[in-house]
Protein backbone atom coordinates (compact mmCIF):
# COMPACT_ATOMS: atom_id res chain seq x y z
CA UNK A 1 0.00 0.00 0.00
CA UNK A 2 3.01 2.63 1.01
CA UNK A 3 4.00 1.88 -2.63
CA UNK A 4 0.84 3.89 -3.99
CA UNK A 5 1.32 7.11 -1.88
CA UNK A 6 2.80 10.11 -2.64
CA UNK A 7 3.67 12.24 0.58
CA UNK A 8 3.23 15.91 0.15
CA UNK A 9 4.67 18.33 2.58
CA UNK A 10 1.86 20.40 3.91
CA UNK A 11 0.93 22.90 6.47
CA UNK A 12 -1.38 21.48 9.14
CA UNK A 13 -3.20 24.90 10.78
CA UNK A 14 -1.99 25.32 14.01
CA UNK A 15 1.07 23.57 13.46
CA UNK A 16 4.34 25.15 12.80
CA UNK A 17 6.97 25.05 9.98
CA UNK A 18 5.73 22.61 7.36
CA UNK A 19 5.32 19.51 8.24
CA UNK A 20 3.47 16.27 6.90
CA UNK A 21 -0.06 15.80 7.66
CA UNK A 22 0.98 12.93 9.43
CA UNK A 23 3.90 14.34 11.25
CA UNK A 24 1.75 16.61 12.91
CA UNK A 25 -0.66 14.04 14.23
CA UNK A 26 2.21 11.50 15.34
CA UNK A 27 2.84 14.50 17.80
CA UNK A 28 -0.37 14.78 18.91
CA UNK A 29 0.03 11.13 20.34
CA UNK A 30 -1.85 9.38 17.23
CA UNK A 31 -0.05 5.84 16.04
CA UNK A 32 1.21 6.01 12.71
CA UNK A 33 0.65 3.43 9.85
CA UNK A 34 3.52 0.82 10.27
CA UNK A 35 2.58 0.09 14.35
CA UNK A 36 1.24 -3.74 14.44
CA UNK A 37 -1.23 -2.45 16.88
CA UNK A 38 -3.29 -1.25 13.62
CA UNK A 39 -3.73 -4.42 12.44
CA UNK A 40 -4.21 -6.25 15.24
CA UNK A 41 -8.09 -6.81 16.52
CA UNK A 42 -8.42 -5.33 19.88
CA UNK A 43 -10.25 -7.05 23.28
CA UNK A 44 -13.36 -6.20 24.24
CA UNK A 45 -13.95 -4.97 27.73
CA UNK A 46 -15.54 -6.74 30.66
CA UNK A 47 -17.73 -4.30 32.18
CA UNK A 48 -18.07 -3.46 34.89
CA UNK A 49 -15.31 -4.83 36.45
CA UNK A 50 -12.74 -2.96 33.88
CA UNK A 51 -14.71 0.65 34.72
CA UNK A 52 -11.51 2.20 35.52
CA UNK A 53 -9.42 1.07 33.01
CA UNK A 54 -12.02 2.36 30.11
CA UNK A 55 -12.64 5.88 31.77
CA UNK A 56 -8.37 6.24 31.24
CA UNK A 57 -8.63 4.93 28.30
CA UNK A 58 -12.31 7.12 27.38
CA UNK A 59 -9.98 10.58 29.17
CA UNK A 60 -6.93 9.80 26.66
CA UNK A 61 -9.34 9.30 23.57
CA UNK A 62 -10.90 12.50 24.45
CA UNK A 63 -8.44 14.51 25.69
CA UNK A 64 -6.27 13.78 21.48
CA UNK A 65 -9.43 14.15 19.69
CA UNK A 66 -9.11 18.02 21.13
CA UNK A 67 -6.02 18.69 20.65
CA UNK A 68 -6.24 17.08 16.90
CA UNK A 69 -9.40 18.93 16.60
CA UNK A 70 -7.43 21.94 17.39
CA UNK A 71 -5.28 21.32 14.17
CA UNK A 72 -7.85 20.45 11.97
CA UNK A 73 -11.57 21.48 11.11
CA UNK A 74 -13.85 18.31 11.22
CA UNK A 75 -16.76 20.76 11.24
CA UNK A 76 -18.68 19.94 7.84
CA UNK A 77 -18.75 16.37 9.15
CA UNK A 78 -17.36 13.81 11.43
CA UNK A 79 -14.25 12.72 13.17
CA UNK A 80 -13.49 9.73 14.95
CA UNK A 81 -10.70 8.43 17.20
CA UNK A 82 -10.05 4.41 17.96
CA UNK A 83 -7.97 3.31 20.87
CA UNK A 84 -5.25 1.32 19.13
CA UNK A 85 -4.67 4.64 17.20
CA UNK A 86 -3.76 6.15 21.09
CA UNK A 87 -1.61 2.78 21.47
CA UNK A 88 -4.23 0.72 23.56
CA UNK A 89 -5.55 -2.46 22.27
CA UNK A 90 -8.86 -1.97 23.74
CA UNK A 91 -12.43 -2.32 21.99
CA UNK A 92 -13.59 1.58 22.33
CA UNK A 93 -13.47 4.54 19.91
CA UNK A 94 -14.93 7.29 20.26
CA UNK A 95 -16.98 9.81 17.13
CA UNK A 96 -18.04 13.51 17.33
CA UNK A 97 -20.45 13.92 13.96
CA UNK A 98 -20.72 17.72 13.14
CA UNK A 99 -23.40 19.26 15.96
CA UNK A 100 -23.72 16.27 17.87
CA UNK A 101 -22.20 15.06 21.07
CA UNK A 102 -19.69 12.48 21.63
CA UNK A 103 -20.70 9.04 21.30
CA UNK A 104 -18.33 6.51 22.76
CA UNK A 105 -18.94 3.23 20.96
CA UNK A 106 -17.66 0.54 23.65
CA UNK A 107 -17.35 -3.03 22.38
CA UNK A 108 -19.30 -1.72 19.27
CA UNK A 109 -20.50 -4.22 16.83
CA UNK A 110 -21.64 -3.93 13.16
CA UNK A 111 -25.63 -5.60 13.32
CA UNK A 112 -27.04 -3.95 9.91
CA UNK A 113 -25.49 -2.13 6.52
CA UNK A 114 -27.28 -0.94 3.58
CA UNK A 115 -27.98 -1.30 0.94
CA UNK A 116 -27.15 -4.94 1.41
CA UNK A 117 -25.36 -5.15 -1.94
CA UNK A 118 -22.13 -3.59 -2.38
CA UNK A 119 -22.56 -2.46 -5.96
CA UNK A 120 -25.17 0.26 -4.37
CA UNK A 121 -23.06 1.55 -1.82
CA UNK A 122 -21.22 4.87 -2.59
CA UNK A 123 -17.87 5.69 -3.60
CA UNK A 124 -15.91 8.12 -1.21
CA UNK A 125 -12.34 9.18 -0.06
CA UNK A 126 -11.91 8.36 3.19
CA UNK A 127 -8.96 9.55 5.25
CA UNK A 128 -7.62 8.27 8.49
CA UNK A 129 -5.66 10.25 11.24
CA UNK A 130 -3.09 7.47 11.09
CA UNK A 131 -2.09 7.64 7.77
CA UNK A 132 -3.72 11.87 7.20
CA UNK A 133 -0.93 12.17 3.88
CA UNK A 134 -3.39 10.59 1.73
CA UNK A 135 -7.25 9.56 1.65
CA UNK A 136 -8.24 6.15 0.41
CA UNK A 137 -10.93 5.71 -2.58
CA UNK A 138 -13.44 3.23 -1.43
CA UNK A 139 -17.10 2.16 -1.56
CA UNK A 140 -19.11 2.77 1.77
CA UNK A 141 -22.48 1.47 2.83
CA UNK A 142 -25.13 4.38 3.35
CA UNK A 143 -26.54 3.40 6.33
CA UNK A 144 -24.94 1.27 9.29
CA UNK A 145 -26.53 0.17 12.32
CA UNK A 146 -24.04 -0.45 15.76
CA UNK A 147 -24.42 -2.09 18.88
CA UNK A 148 -22.63 -1.21 21.94
CA UNK A 149 -22.14 -0.65 25.22
CA UNK A 150 -22.32 3.08 27.08
CA UNK A 151 -20.05 4.13 29.33
CA UNK A 152 -21.99 2.57 32.42
CA UNK A 153 -22.41 -0.97 30.90
CA UNK A 154 -25.76 -0.49 29.10
CA UNK A 155 -26.60 -2.32 25.39
CA UNK A 156 -27.33 0.71 23.15
CA UNK A 157 -28.16 0.58 19.43
CA UNK A 158 -27.16 3.47 17.27
CA UNK A 159 -28.15 3.90 13.71
CA UNK A 160 -26.62 5.89 10.98
CA UNK A 161 -28.69 7.23 8.11
CA UNK A 162 -26.70 9.49 6.33
CA UNK A 163 -24.05 7.92 3.85
CA UNK A 164 -20.94 9.91 5.09
CA UNK A 165 -21.59 9.15 8.87
CA UNK A 166 -22.42 5.65 8.30
CA UNK A 167 -18.94 5.14 6.25
CA UNK A 168 -16.61 7.37 8.84
CA UNK A 169 -18.59 5.08 11.91
CA UNK A 170 -17.54 1.82 10.21
CA UNK A 171 -14.15 3.26 9.49
CA UNK A 172 -13.70 3.54 13.57
CA UNK A 173 -15.31 -0.60 14.22
CA UNK A 174 -12.89 -1.37 11.69
CA UNK A 175 -9.83 0.00 13.47
CA UNK A 176 -11.16 -2.26 16.45
CA UNK A 177 -11.10 -5.37 14.74
CA UNK A 178 -7.46 -4.24 12.62
CA UNK A 179 -9.20 -3.59 9.57
CA UNK A 180 -8.12 -0.11 8.02
CA UNK A 181 -9.80 1.36 5.22
CA UNK A 182 -7.39 0.71 2.52
CA UNK A 183 -8.04 -2.91 3.38
CA UNK A 184 -11.25 -2.07 1.29
CA UNK A 185 -9.62 -1.38 -1.85
CA UNK A 186 -11.06 -2.82 -4.76
CA UNK A 187 -8.91 -4.44 -7.13
CA UNK A 188 -7.74 -2.35 -10.03
CA UNK A 189 -9.73 0.77 -7.99
CA UNK A 190 -7.02 4.10 -7.91
CA UNK A 191 -5.77 3.33 -4.61
CA UNK A 192 -4.90 6.77 -3.32
CA UNK A 193 -5.41 10.71 -3.36
CA UNK A 194 -3.31 13.40 -1.93
CA UNK A 195 -5.22 14.57 1.33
Amino acid sequence: MTSDVVNDRTTVPGATGSRRASEVMAALGIVQLGDPILTTATRPFALPDERDELRRILDRLTAIADAVQRVHDFSTGAMGLAAPQIGEPRSVAIFRAAGAPQLALINPRVVEVGPAGRPEWEERTEGCLSFFDFRCVLRRPRSAVISYRTPAGEPAIVRFDHGRLAGDVLHEVDHLGGVLCADHLEPGAPAVSLA
